[in-house]
């Protein structure tokens, strides 16, 4: 909750902004973005060593985080993601679990675990700064006028923040939506409720990773599309949107269709104990919910990137007011799976929202064949498969082979149909950029 407070929106700010301006404009814009951000981050971390001492291990690393964020996320607003996974998918897990095994090693007490799993935060803002200069460090200071905006610089500071702390706002309320929850049955239930409805919404993470990573590189493809020539965005807007869409179904329904076709032996993993109606009730629901959410596409990122970022906020805000509303209502009524139910609806109402806020402002409208097509394909090879393997009765470890099964003949598929599905774009994205050029 502090980083997502200190971190105050920038980084979508950053990705609306940057390749919109002139590139001379970059040091300032990060500037503008920045001394707020370390500010804000600073006063938290000491507020939290204040008022909270049990929060001092990790307060201390709370401007590193929120610097190594800022640094990281001006690199991908340039449309590079290589440094991001590297540092922050790669680099700081690895670091963060060789301190806490050292710490662990060494029987210290248990006050180092939590300093050794935020010191990771320091390497992290060393290269995410290494990061951020190597993009912008040949970028000159722009001239009087040189921005889109006809101001010495580009976008001024109000500019900026007027785009900017919407964002802020929505995303402190994005964390309330997904974490509320849990407090909520902890606190209306009992904290065994609150492990168990924990332990029955996990899977939902695997799948969020998948449409995280794609709205992240099509956030500044938007960009580029939006400040192009008028007459070819709706076109293309379209297009991106309908094939990133397709991509996230194809990365993230089979997670869920393999959960909701055996939600039981899912369940069975983490121990017979967490294997009830309650919690099986609750993979479904939230299984259901996450197909619909994913399959609305990127839409919140494109509702920022065409500059409407006021309405994201409303949206994010309603979808919190239902959550936390319909969590007191239904869940002493109904128990954990009146929280499912609850997250779902907030979910689904704040990405509806979104959809018909851009089928007015833009007339989005994907083509619908490619996303029919990105759909059947996971029900057809892993939910249905894995769902009549389960009439056999399967332990955990059956499901977990008749979900490798499927997904191998999925991914054949798949890839098979590459080019309907433009596969081979993403796939040609892996390539190195030596051979890219080559075959271009």
């Amino acid at each position: 909750m502090a980083l997502a407070t200190a971190g105050l929106g920038t980084d979508t700010g950053l990705a609306r902004f940057v390749l919109r301006d002139d590139r001379y404009d970059v040091r300032r814009l990060v500037r503008i973005a920045g001394i707020p951000v370390l500010l804000v981050s600073c006063g938290l971390a000491l507020a939290l060593a204040i008022w909270v001492p049990d929060a001092r291990p990790l307060a201390w690393a709370l401007p590193l985080a929120a610097a190594a964020d800022l640094c990281l996320a001006t690199v991908r607003a340039h449309a590079m993601f290589r440094a991001s996974v590297v540092v922050d998918r790669i680099v700081r897990p690895a670091v963060q679990v060789g301190l806490v095994a050292l710490v662990l090693l060494l029987d210290l007490p248990g006050a180092w675990l939590a300093t050794a799993w935020a010191a990771a935060y320091a390497v992290s803002a060393v290269l995410a700064g290494r990061a951020v200069v190597a993009v912008t460090g040949g970028v000159r200071r722009g001239t009087a006028g040189a921005g889109p905006s006809g101001m010495a610089g580009g976008p001024g500071a109000r500019e900026f923040w007027s785009f900017t702390w919407p964002r802020a706002v929505a995303r402190i309320a994005q964390v309330g939506v997904q974490r509320l929850d849990i407090v909520l049955v902890a606190w209306l239930l009992s904290p065994t409720h609150a492990a168990v409805y924990t332990v029955a919404t996990r899977f939902v993470v695997f799948g969020q990773l998948a449409n995280q990573a794609v709205s992240s590189v099509v956030q500044p493809r938007f960009t580029m599309i939006l400040a192009g020539p008028a007459d070819d965005a709706p076109a293309l807007v379209n297009r991106v949107f309908g094939v990133t869409t397709g991509w996230s179904i194809l990365l993230a329904w089979p997670v869920y269709l393999a959960v909701a076709a055996g939600p039981a032996a899912y369940l069975g993993w983490f121990g017979s104990s967490y294997v009830t109606g309650e919690a099986i009730a609750v993979a479904l629901v939230m299984a259901a919910g996450m197909l619909v959410a994913v399959a609305s596409g990127p839409v919140d990122t494109l509702l920022l990137m065409i500059g409407r970022s006021g309405r994201s906020l409303a949206n994010t805000l309603v979808a919190l007011g239902l959550d936390v509303g319909l969590c007191l209502v239904l869940v002493p009524r109904i128990g954990i799976a009146g929280a499912a139910v609850a997250w779902v609806v907030a979910v689904v109402v704040r990405c509806g929202l979104a959809v018909a806020q851009l089928r007015a402002e833009i007339g989005l409208a994907p083509p619908p064949g490619g996303l029919l097509l990105a759909a059947a394909l996971p029900v057809g090879c892993v939910g249905v498969p894995v769902a009549l393997a389960g009439l056999l009765g399967l332990s955990p470890l059956g499901w977990l082979a008749a979900c490798l099964l499927a997904g191998t003949g999925y991914a054949a598929v798949v890839w098979r149909m590459r080019s309907r599905l433009a596969i081979d774009v993403f796939a040609g994205g892996l390539r190195p950029a030596r051979t890219l050029e080559v075959a271009a």
